[in-house]
């Protein structure tokens, strides 16, 4: 999501807006730290970014993956934004992707299937577009830059 969001924030000169680095940011506190008060805590402090960030202007907005956990933040991005669920196959994320920062994964390959097949649903649900991001991050930017572009117009 985040070298997504690095290059079509550049195609499109917008400004890129990481959800956990704003966070991390903001808090002066990693994201690893905050989930050790709880994923209840975490999804607080998250819900209040997600409006911060929209109510300061037009981004590129790189949400993390557990953003779909609360509906209010769902609600607030539907009325505000184009999302796109960027669909990854779970065996790419686990051979390809550096998965041992992620707090609710660690190291535990198997909780990658677990936390997809929990959230797939409401990815497809709360999504306008789904795009597969199995291969080149260019290819899929300019898939989503297109997209965005005929809405926008």
């Amino acid at each position: 999501k985040s070298t997504l969001g690095k290059i079509i924030s550049e195609k499109l000169k917008m400004e890129v807006v990481d959800t956990d680095d704003y966070i991390e940011e903001k808090t002066n506190l990693t994201i690893s730290d905050l989930f050790k008060n709880g994923e209840e805590y975490f999804r607080k402090i998250e819900t209040q970014a997600i409006f911060e960030i929209i109510d300061e202007g037009i981004f590129v907005i790189a949400a993390g993956g557990g953003i779909i956990k609360k509906e209010v933040n769902m609600a607030k991005l539907n009325s505000n934004s184009v999302i796109f669920f960027l669909n990854r196959n779970v065996n790419v994320i686990i051979n390809n992707d550096d998965i041992s920062n992620r707090p609710l994964i660690g190291n535990h390959k198997e909780k990658v299937f677990e936390l997809y097949n929990e959230r797939i649903d409401k990815y497809k649900k709360y999504c306008h577009f789904e795009i597969e991001n199995n291969g080149d991050p260019e290819e899929a930017a300019d898939e989503i830059i297109n997209i965005y572009l005929k809405v926008e117009s």
